[in-house]
C-alpha cells in the first residue's frame, strides 16, 4: 500500500525486474486485477521487466469511495505510483488510463 495525503491508501503491486518499468493505469471503474493488467504483468514476468500496477482510490483494493474520485485525484495517484520507479517507465493505460498516461 502507498499512503497519500488526504487519508488515501492506494493498493499496488510491484514486480521486481530490469528497466524499463511497465506502469499500468486501469480504465474507469477498473482495477489492477483485470485481464489487461494481468496479461501485462505476465509479459513483464516473462521478459524479466519491473512492473507497477495499482488501484485508484475508491476502486479494487484501495480505500475510499468511488463517487469521490476525480480525474485530478486519480492523476495525482498515478504520478505518486510512477515516482516509485527507479528509472525509465513505459506507461500503458486502458481507456481512461490511457488519457491519464498522456498526463503522467
Amino acid at each position: 500500500y502507498l499512503e497519500l495525503p488526504g487519508d488515501r491508501r492506494i493498493a499496488l503491486r510491484r514486480r521486481a525486474g530490469r528497466s524499463p518499468t511497465l506502469l499500468f493505469l486501469p480504465g474507469y471503474a477498473s482495477d489492477m486485477e483485470g485481464t489487461k493488467a494481468l496479461a501485462l504483468d505476465a509479459l513483464a514476468a516473462e521478459q524479466g521487466l519491473a512492473m507497477l500496477r495499482f488501484d485508484y482510490s475508491g476502486t479494487g483494493s484501495s480505500g475510499g469511495r468511488f463517487d469521490e474520485g476525480t480525474l485530478d485525484r486519480w492523476l495525482d495517484e498515478a504520478v505518486a505510483v510512477a515516482d516509485l520507479s527507479d528509472g525509465p517507465l513505459i506507461v500503458v493505460g486502458s481507456s481512461m488510463g490511457g488519457w491519464l498516461a498522456l498526463h503522467v
